[in-house]
């Protein structure tokens, strides 16, 4: 995969995949092109060559909340979680088709045992460990949706595996 910002080609041949049940990590410096590529999978930056799949599917034209709900999830470094809300109206908040699916919760209860003991809670009180384990438990709330680390995006073609 491919991205242009302006004049500046930032990926140049990413390519991955992550297996189903796997856990894919982007390490690197600064600047190495970790942010621009997960946002090119997630369709808010738009990859000049190559493809985004999806369990098999073809992410070209699917804009992000389309991609979203397809399943792909994005943590940003701000977490994306609301602090004034309490750990359960941050997951029914992003359930948004309805309440969470009861065995979503307790496979995402499972995963983070810590989110079934701080549920009433204000997420603004949970340390910064906590936090993040809200922040890629939210979008696992979602219906339909799948966690990104049990995903399976991939990009292509295959040119180099380094950003």
């Amino acid at each position: 995969m491919h991205t242009h910002i302006g004049h500046y080609h930032i990926l140049q041949g990413v390519d991955f995949a992550v297996p189903e049940g796997g856990v894919t990590m982007l390490l690197g410096r600064n600047g190495a092109g970790k942010t621009t590529t997960l946002r090119t999978i997630m369709g808010l930056w738009q990859a000049s060559a190559g493809r985004v799949l999806f369990e098999g599917r073809d992410m070209a034209g699917l804009d992000t909340p389309r991609r979203a709900r397809a399943g792909i999830a994005y943590v940003p470094e701000n977490m994306g979680i609301f602090t004034d809300l309490t750990v359960q109206e941050n997951m029914v908040l992003a359930a948004a088709g309805g309440p969470i699916e009861p065995a979503r919760l307790d496979w995402i209860m499972t995963l983070f045992p810590p989110i079934r003991t701080f549920w009433g809670l204000s997420a603004g009180n949970l340390s910064g460990g906590q936090k993040q384990m809200l922040a890629v438990a939210v979008p696992s709330s979602s219906r339909g949706g799948s966690s990104s680390s049990t995903s399976r995006p991939r990009a292509s073609p295959r040119r180099s595996s380094t950003p």
